[in-house]
């Protein structure tokens, strides 16, 4: 069934053309306005399905992940407002987020999917299933069990979808990933709307191979998974013309705004009207503890002047508001700019997937010092900055479970702002070591998970409690994912 038809009528049209042709055999062709397609083609799709994920991912305000993510991993704090850094969040936040991934991006995804199919062009097919898989790691890493493989027979009617385990939709991540990258055709069938990367198909074909090794990654420690985690690393990294993964930060997956609303970073929308964050006192100490150049690009230094000031996470309104909002540090201005751009992989990251997957003896992922200090090249580079010699040294990596240490650190610090990314890996492995502030709702733990949304219990009530029961759990933010440290 077709779901992809766009009806638009006009009686005032309709009545307008019937008068002046009379009673005619081709009436339809005359009422055909050149100017309103009647089927969309899957380049209309592909923007929204791609900009309203990332948006909801990268963006500040009332359904924004991005107060979540960067506050949970200490990245950002908040000076006003302070509730949701003691991790009492709106429902809104919890609800909304499930809402727009499942009923926005997914379904838009999933149009430029089939669409691709009808019209024998793979490598739309392939965008939509890397984009798809994207939108479902999120899922999956904020609520734990989640509908993936029912999830979008909503659109053929089926409106109570059973749940996955969250080792199942890892395995099937990868799968997906793998059969997007296969079914690209470099060179082939042009891929209109992809305002991600242009059309460039090997490009896609690398985020699809850089997005599966971090799922693998996150894998490699976890009970039971259902796949062979190192065996399918080493398909990945033993093969790159099959399986090219990215070469430089220009390729990394990073969704690039524009000057002007409403294609401006949302952060900087946001920015317009509040001034509600500041960056964490957390991150701002570990960086001057390492005389870390990215400091100047990560912070701002306070309007009244003096040095970089960060505000401790979870204090109460009347604290936060004492410290003063001309004596504390913004954001960086680089993260807030209208065309700052939304990172959803870096080539900092893919290097600190591999180096860890070095230190826990994938031979495929090569040497785990190299790729640790290969990802702190990248992430300077990122920023166009160059670390010097006397950085490197001062973090050289140190091997055992101190550089285990060292590569998750540098990972955190690489992530900055890419809040959910942050607070995953934090929570997955449990470094860097954070201390929750001394008030929050959360009995004392930073929040490992967001509950399931109330639609879910009234709607889905059924498999709604399937997943509470089989990860033996209370709808809460206090129990650990499946890949949890």
């Amino acid at each position: 069934m077709k779901r992809h038809l766009i009806r638009i009528s006009s009686l005032g049209l309709v009545g307008s053309l019937w008068l002046a042709s009379g009673c005619t055999h081709n009436f339809d062709e005359i009422n055909a306005n050149p100017n309103d397609p009647v089927e969309a083609s899957a380049d209309l799709f592909l923007p929204y399905g791609i900009k309203s994920a990332v948006d909801l991912y990268w963006g500040t305000g009332t359904y924004s992940l991005a107060d979540v993510g960067n506050l949970f991993a200490q990245h950002w704090a908040r000076i006003q407002y302070t509730s949701s850094d003691q991790y009492n969040l709106s429902n809104d936040i919890i609800d909304n987020t499930w809402r727009d991934l499942y009923i926005e991006s997914l379904p838009n995804l999933q149009e430029v999917y089939d669409l691709g199919a009808e019209n024998g062009n793979p490598n739309y097919q392939a965008v939509a299933m890397i984009m798809r898989s994207w939108v479902f790691s999120l899922l999956t890493d904020i609520y734990g069990d989640i509908p993936y493989t029912a999830a979008l027979e909503g659109l053929e009617g089926t409106l109570s979808p059973t749940y996955d385990a969250q080792k199942d939709v890892y395995a099937g991540m990868v799968q997906e990933l793998k059969t997007a990258s296969d079914m690209i055709v470099v060179g082939g069938p042009t891929v209109g709307g992809d305002i991600l990367y242009g059309g460039d198909m090997l490009k896609w074909k690398k985020f699809a191979n850089s997005l599966s090794l971090r799922l693998l990654n996150r894998q490699l420690g976890a009970p039971d998974p259902v796949i062979d985690v190192v065996a399918e690393m080493t398909r990945i990294l033993t093969n790159p013309t099959q399986y090219p993964v990215f070469e430089s930060v220009a390729e990394h997956a990073a969704l690039n705004y524009l000057n002007a609303a409403p294609n401006n970073n949302p952060v900087n929308q946001n920015r317009l009207t509040r001034d509600d964050h500041r960056v964490s006192k957390t991150l701002v100490d570990q960086l001057k503890s390492l005389d870390d150049p990215r400091l100047a690009i990560y912070a701002n230094l306070p309007a009244d002047g003096g040095d970089y000031t960060g505000v401790p996470n979870g204090l109460s309104g009347s604290d936060a508001n004492a410290l003063g909002l001309t004596k504390t540090s913004k954001v960086g201005s680089y993260f807030t700019a209208a065309t700052a751009p939304a990172v959803i992989m870096s080539y900092a990251e893919l290097w600190f997937a591999l180096a860890e997957a070095a230190h826990r003896g994938v031979a495929a992922a090569g040497d785990a010092a190299t790729n640790y200090e290969n990802g702190i090249r990248a992430s300077f580079a990122q920023y166009g900055l160059t670390p010097s010699d006397a950085y490197l040294s001062s973090v050289a990596y140190q091997g055992g479970e101190a550089g285990y240490a060292q590569i998750l650190e540098q990972k955190w610090i690489a992530l900055y702002g890419q809040g959910m990314e942050a607070w995953t890996e934090q929570r997955r492995t449990g470094i860097p070591d954070l201390t929750p502030p001394e008030l929050n709702v959360n009995n004392d733990v930073i929040p490992t998970r967001l509950p399931y949304p109330s639609s879910e219990e009234a709607l889905n009530n059924a498999h709604f409690h399937e997943a509470l029961d089989h990860q033996e759990a209370e709808n809460n933010k206090l129990f650990k994912l499946w890949w949890a440290n």
